[in-house]
This record gives C-alpha cells, structure tokens and sequence, in this order.
C-alpha cells in the first residue's frame, strides 16, 4: 500500500483536511527551504525506504538536525542525488495519535551549510470502507474519464491502482494527489487518459483496473473496464494502386465518414513495398488522412507483381479491407510465353490440356502443350483461317478460311481435303457421321450448309420464314443438336437444328450471344452471363417469342456483364470468366481480371489480375494486351490466359496459379 505514497507528493497539491495533533511543531526560524515533498508513514507499516526532494541540493550531503520522536530511521545522515534524498526509516506507535487520522510534524536537515524542514505525515488508518463502481467505461475523446472512489468508513482510505489495461493510463496532470487518501467522507475522482491506437490494436477494448486498498474487508477491487472508440467508418475511394511500369511513389488517402475514431494500421506488405506511415488515427468526420505507398522496384523480376495487402481498422463494419497493390517491370517473365500469329479461333481438349488453334501471319492450325508450355506441331495452311472446329474424339478438324473449308487429319497432322465454295464461310462445325455445317459471313440469307467428308454430300436447310445470315455454330456436344445464334442482330434468336433431319428444330425470338456448356453438357452459360438449362433450348418445338428462363446469373455487382468468354473446372467446381472489355459498356468492368464463380449458386469467389502489358524485349516498346479466351487445366490448378495486344495482331498466353 506504501508504494504509491512513498512517491513524491508535491506539497502545493496537498490539502489538508484532517485534523492536526497538538504536538505539531513549525520550526520555521532560519530554515532556507521547504521540502518539495513528505514522507508519509504509518506505525503499521514495515520500515522501508522513503524519498524526499529538496530544490538546489543537488548532490550535498545531508544531517539530520531534529526529527519526531516517533520516527526512528537507521542513519542520521546521507546523500542527495539530483535533489533527491533516500531514507531508511519506521514510525514508531505514538499513543497521542491513536484517533484516525493524518498527524503532520517535520523532519530538520542541513545541506551544504542549508538547514530545509521536511514535512512528515503520521497516518493513524482507521477501518475506512471504500466505495467504488465496478464497471467503468472511458470514451476515445477523454472527455469526463473519471472514476469516482469514496471513503464511507471511520478511518483514513488509502488507495493505489496495481494493475489496468496497456491502453489505460491515469491522468497525473489532472490527478489531485492528495485523493490517495480520503478520510471518512471525503470522495475524489482518479482521471483516466485512453491511448485509442493501443486499444484498437489490442485482441480486446476491454479489461480490468485492479485497485489495491488499505479496507480490511476489500483489500482488492476489480473494476471492468471497456473503451468505447465511438462508430468510424472506414472510406477509400480506391482499393487498387497499380504503379505501372515506371512510377515508384503513389499516394493512397484514408477516410473517416463516421462518429468514433478510426485507428488503421496496414499489414501484409510483401518486401518491395513500404508504406508511410503505416498506421495511424483518423478524427471523427475529418479531412483524409495521405498514406505514401513505395515500390522498390530493385526487387522485383520481370512482368507483372501484385499482392493484396490489408488495412485494418476498427471500422466495425469493415475490420479489414483488402488493396491491391501491382507493379509491372518490363522484360519477358517466366509465366509468359509469346504466340506466333494472329489466332482467329480456339478449342481446348482439357482431358489432354492441349489447345488447337487457327493462326493467320504465317496461316497455320497448332497444337500446344498447356502443361509443357511447348508447341506440339503445326500445319500449315494454305489460306489465312477465320474459323476452327474440332471433332468430339480430336481427331480431325474443320478449317474455315475466305471461300473454302480444310480437313486437317489430327493424327498424321495432314490437310486430307479442301472444299472450294462459292461464298464466304463465318462458322464451321462438326455434326454426325461425318457430316459438318457452315455458315456464310456477311450474309442476309437463310440457309445452313451441310457437307459429309466421307462421300461429299451436300444438304441445304432453307429457313423459309427466318433469316440465319452470318452465325456462330456450337454442337452440343454427345447430343444430336446444333445451336445458332447471329452476329450484329438484335435479338441474335436462339436456333436449334436438328443434326440427323438437318432441320430447324426451334427458334426463340430473344438473344443468347456465344454459348458454352457445363455440367455434363446440362447447363449452359450464355453471352448474357444467364445460367440456362440445356434442355430448355433443345427439347422445344417451334417458334418462341418468350425468353428462356434463367436459373442463375453471373454477376460482380447487382447487374450482369457480356461474358466474351468462359470456362468450367469440375475438380475446382467453378466457372472463370471475361467479361465484355468494351469501353461503351455501361458498368464496364475493372480492367485485366478474371472472374471466378462458384459452379453451384454462382457466387462470385475471387478475382485474378493478368498482366495487361506486355514488353517481350528490351527491343520492343511495352504494349496494351487484352484477354480474349480463358482456360484452366484438367485439375483446375492453372489458368491460361490467352491474350492479344489491344492495337495490334501480337498474340501471347500468361499462366496463372488457381488459389485454392
């Protein structure tokens, strides 16, 4: 309990509101100084070490001239140090001050030829009771932080705090000293100071004072302590800082748009990038606060690098807050692999992670290793390609180019046919039994063509009361139908050919775009982002002028983008996604990402960021790329990225990590 008071107590802070003994002497005749502080002591305690100051001493030695008679101390002389003496010393019981109270005398000394009156306090404790309320709440302004304590007992209430939060300090610019005792009666307030920034950054706002007292029945209290940092509210105009190839400084801006204060701290930062400051607090509705982000780009190797880093706060709301951060270093990085030609058309075997595709400049059908990232082989062809099919065993394709069409033997790599048409062909695709379909570009008219490569029959399926024109074509796959729907027209319609009658089977009069099949073929994504059954389109009849209905979206925000292209992964039970790029769309989307969805409800799960400019060589100026087709592998580990500059025919694939 002495520990506190044997602290120095200022005596201007000291009221004395107790009675004195009779025996109290002021010796003030040729005294050069009043100690700045007392020794304050009781019979009941055990002898110890008390401190006390006398200004200009220095480091004098002193002698004791007089002291009380009830006070025995071991020597009757020492040394200050600074102005600051220590004493060894016990309060003998004095019968004269057996009544509860505090008994001021003083103790007489000499320095450096300086006589100073040490005031000395003689406490008789009493049986106080303190009074005190369990539970205390301190807010971030510090606004009337103050725990009241009372002594409602018969005796002196002696008090000391010996334990509380890390975030909890007591005011001592605000404390009443003399509050560390209290006679009966008598209350006092003890003023908290809160340290907001170690409150929110603590696994807890809250915690125990523990109060240690000098009561008989309560020698310790615990009081509940919480903080309350008021509702912040976490603003960012931004949650992306992309330095791009040459910048190595950016600014990012913190905003607190609500009632409390928003304490943040950013963590997770990967090694080329430091952040100043890295936390800080933010005022209730005040001006943004400047964070300067730093990328050392000394670190960092060739390509694209980006991290997701953190901020923290005590935004209830939002916790923590996710920035990407990205940075781009010219040169040709590992997980890129440059594409000769200019690609027109793709298919993907994902049983085999082999994708084929048609090429102009040179003009040429390849087979790629998406596993060995290596080119398996090409064959030349004779014309520039603009479309490409691929039967369901992969063992042959269909080539459109201009005005004809070219059987490429997937086995022996060899053009085995040519067909020479007089028109110009748009879309090919493989049917049944060895017969295809095409469609002819830039037309108005309303004919499917057919061709069997096995005999060269030809059939036509003349649409007597719709318009089919310049088309893209997609078989369903392991079912006899054929699905149609024309470019550059509103609505594109819905057709479904029947591939052993080669007829029209039914149209829907509502637009559908490119299409792309899931679940064993039972659903299909469409260019609308809509999730339909496959059923609903190929087990009708007739015209429709009613849409399909959708049994899910594919969405980022509350409404759906144009999916330009889409994948599925059964291992990894999801769905990756390009959306339309195209700078007059609506609610375009952000720039160089790839959307992830769950293939169940069609959540949306993450996002992927590809490097969107591409500078192969330290020869070649770095350009905008853009994705055009997205695939993962067999085991849905790794996506490859298949992009083309945004101004010009360069053609490239970026590989990129599925995070599981």
């Amino acid at each position: 309990m002495k520990r506190f008071l044997k602290n120095i107590i200022t005596l201007s802070s000291v009221i004395l509101l107790f009675s004195c003994s009779d025996d109290f002497v002021n010796e003030r005749l040729g005294i050069s100084g009043v100690a700045e502080s007392a020794i304050i002591i009781s019979p009941a305690w055990e002898d110890d070490y008390y401190q006390f100051r006398c200004e200009g001493a220095g480091n004098a030695e002193y002698s004791i001239d007089s002291k009380p008679d009830w006070l025995r101390a071991d020597d009757n002389s020492g040394r200050f140090i600074n102005d600051l003496a220590t004493i060894h010393c016990k309060a003998k019981t004095e019968p004269g001050f057996s009544k509860a109270g505090i008994y001021i005398d003083q103790m007489l000394i000499t320095a450096s030829g300086k006589k100073y009156a040490i005031p000395v306090y003689y406490i008789t404790e009493g049986d106080p009771s303190v009074q005190v309320n369990r539970t205390f709440v301190i807010h971030y302004n510090n606004y009337n932080n103050q725990l009241e304590i009372s002594n409602s007992g018969d005796g002196i209430l002696l008090w000391d705090i010996v334990g509380m939060p890390e975030w909890l300090t007591v005011d001592m610019n605000q404390l009443n000293i003399s509050s560390v005792m209290l006679g009966q009666g008598a209350a006092a307030t003890i003023p908290f100071i809160l340290d907001a920034e170690k409150a929110a950054q603590s696994n807890s706002l809250s915690g125990s004072i523990t109060l240690q007292t000098n009561d008989k029945n309560t020698p310790y209290i615990e009081i509940s302590v919480s903080a309350d940092l008021g509702t912040p509210n976490l603003n960012l105009f931004d949650n992306w800082l992309d330095f791009g190839s040459s910048e190595t400084s950016k600014t990012f801006r913190i905003y607190n748009h609500g009632e409390g204060l928003l304490v943040w701290n950013f963590e997770e930062l990967p090694e080329w990038l430091s952040i100043s400051p890295a936390n800080g607090i933010q005022l209730p509705y005040s001006s943004s606060s400047d964070v300067i982000f730093t990328c050392d780009r000394n670190q960092l190797e060739p390509g694209l690098s980006s991290a997701t880093i953190h901020l923290k706060s005590n935004d209830p709301d939002t916790p923590s807050y996710p920035v990407k951060v990205s940075v781009r270093v010219p040169g040709n990085p590992a997980n890129i692999h440059t594409l000769e030609g200019n690609i027109f058309d793709v298919t993907f075997d994902k049983s085999t992670n082999t994708l084929y595709y048609v090429a102009g400049q040179p003009n040429k059908l390849v087979a790629y290793d998406l596993t060995g990232k290596t080119v398996l082989y090409e064959i030349a062809l004779s014309k520039a390609p603009t479309s490409l099919s691929i039967s369901e065993d992969f063992t042959k394709a269909l080539v459109g180019h201009g005005g004809m069409i070219s059987i490429v033997n997937l086995i022996n790599y060899s053009t085995t046919k040519i067909y020479e048409l007089d028109l110009i062909v748009f879309d090919v695709e493989w049917a049944n039994d060895g017969w295809f379909c095409y469609t002819q570009a830039n037309s108005s008219n309303s004919s499917l063509f057919w061709i069997n490569a096995d005999n060269d029959e030809t059939y036509e399926t003349i649409l007597s009361s719709r318009s089919l024109g310049t088309a893209s074509l997609k078989k369903v796959p392991n079912q006899p139908y054929i699905i149609a729907s024309r470019l550059n027209v509103s609505p594109s319609g819905i057709f479904v050919f029947d591939i052993d009658a080669k007829i029209l089977k039914s149209y829907s009069h509502e637009t559908i775009g490119k299409i792309w099949f899931f679940d064993e073929n039972k659903l299909i994504i469409t260019g609308i982002s809509d999730i339909i059954r496959t059923t609903s389109v190929t087990e009708i009849t007739g015209s429709h002028l009613s849409s399909t209905s959708a049994i899910g979206q594919l969405k980022v925000t509350d409404y759906p983008y144009i999916t330009w292209w889409a994948d599925w992964s059964e291992p990894a039970h999801s769905i990756w996604a390009i959306f339309s790029y195209y700078l007059h769309s609506y609610y375009p989307p952000v720039a160089a990402t790839i959307y992830q969805f769950e293939d169940n409800d069609y959540t949306l799960t993450k996002t992927y960021y590809y490097d969107n400019l591409y500078q192969p060589d330290a020869q070649t100026t770095a350009y905008e790329v853009e994705a055009h087709y997205v695939f993962s592998n067999s085991s849905g580990t790794e996506l490859s990225v298949l992009r083309k500059g945004k101004d010009n025919n360069n053609w490239s694939v970026e590989f990129l990590p599925v995070e599981l």
